[in-house]
Formats: structure tokens, C-alpha cells, sequence
């Protein structure tokens, strides 16, 4: 038996167990990014509104405190700048995700239970990184999808939505040492 005996079985028990939580978390931060493009060109139709948005918006002390410094004023920059709240989001939900799938299924006692099946050592981790890093991919392709059908470049797009994916997946392998280090 190898360490990763079980593992498509334990993944589709998080599936199951996450069947509700999963597709919630994977698109509703992942709209976000599209509803700023049409909150944008509903507020500010013309570059120039853009312009003047960007640069009021360089000079609000609080608005850089909370966003960040904004480098540019093209509806792409504006967008990403807007949801840079949208990484955060999901790096948050995958690292709790996969605490969830590891250490809490061990202190509620499941994870002895699942332990005397014909599982391997890893396989409860690994299903818990799998589904969770695949969920991260989705929600990065549902927002670079959304965000191309709403007018933005292609490759921008693509690179917001792989900086989100790329967020749940450092937080879920953050999640995965942590369980494993905590007791």
C-alpha cells in the first residue's frame, strides 16, 4: 500500500462534504473582479473620468492605506487595483479549507476512522490539497473568464486569474503545514 492509497476516495468525500461551501467560495469572490468593471465604466464612460479618478485617488492617503498605491488609470489597472481584496479572500478560504479537511477531521476523531480504511499515510492531506488547489483554479478562470467577457485584455486577465489561483494555493500549502505542525 503507498502513502497515497485512498486519495481519490478521500477527495471525493470532501467533495460531498463541501458540496454547498465549495462552489460558494469559488464564485462569489470571483464576480467580484466583473462588477467593479461595470461599477467603472457605469462611474467614470471616459478615460478622462478615469484619469481624473486615478489621480484624486493617488492623493488619498486612505485609499492607499486600504488598496495600495494605484499605477496607472486604464480600466484594467483600475479594476485590479479596486479587488485586491479578492486574493486575500481566497487565500483565506483555501488555508481554512484545508484545516478543515486535516487537523479538525483529526481532533473530532474521523481521521482515526478513516485511518483503519485502506487509506495511505498522506492520502487525507493530499485530497485536501487537491480539492482545494483545483477549487483556487476555478475560481481563477471563472474571474479571468468574467473579466475577458467583460472587455478586459485577454492576458491581463488570464494574470489576475492566476494570481488568485496562485493565492490559494500558497495559503492552502500554508494550511497544510500548519495542521501538520499543530496539535
Amino acid at each position: 500500500m503507498s502513502a497515497l492509497t485512498g486519495t481519490a476516495v478521500l477527495a471525493r468525500l470532501v467533495l460531498r462534504r463541501d458540496r454547498v461551501l465549495l462552489p460558494v467560495w469559488v464564485v462569489l469572490p470571483s464576480l467580484a473582479p466583473p462588477a467593479f468593471v461595470t461599477a467603472f465604466t457605469t462611474a467614470y464612460p471616459t478615460e478622462q473620468d478615469r484619469r481624473e479618478y486615478a489621480e484624486t485617488s493617488l492623493h488619498n492617503t486612505a485609499f492607499t492605506v486600504v488598496y495600495g498605491a494605484l499605477d496607472g488609470h486604464d480600466l484594467g489597472q483600475l479594476v485590479t487595483w479596486r479587488a485586491g481584496f479578492v486574493p486575500v479572500v481566497i487565500a483565506l478560504v483555501a488555508l481554512l479549507t484545508v484545516i478543515r479537511h486535516t487537523r479538525a477531521e483529526e481532533e473530532a476523531g474521523r481521521g482515526e476512522l478513516v485511518g483503519a480504511a485502506v487509506v495511505g499515510r498522506h492520502a487525507g492531506l493530499a485530497a485536501a490539497l487537491t480539492v482545494t488547489c483545483a477549487a483556487a483554479l476555478t475560481a481563477g478562470l471563472v474571474s479571468a473568464l468574467a473579466l475577458v467577457a467583460s472587455g478586459l485584455p485577454v492576458g491581463g486577465s488570464l494574470a489576475f486569474g492566476l494570481g488568485l489561483a496562485a493565492s490559494g494555493w500558497a495559503f492552502a500549502a500554508v494550511g497544510a503545514v500548519v495542521a501538520q505542525l499543530t496539535t
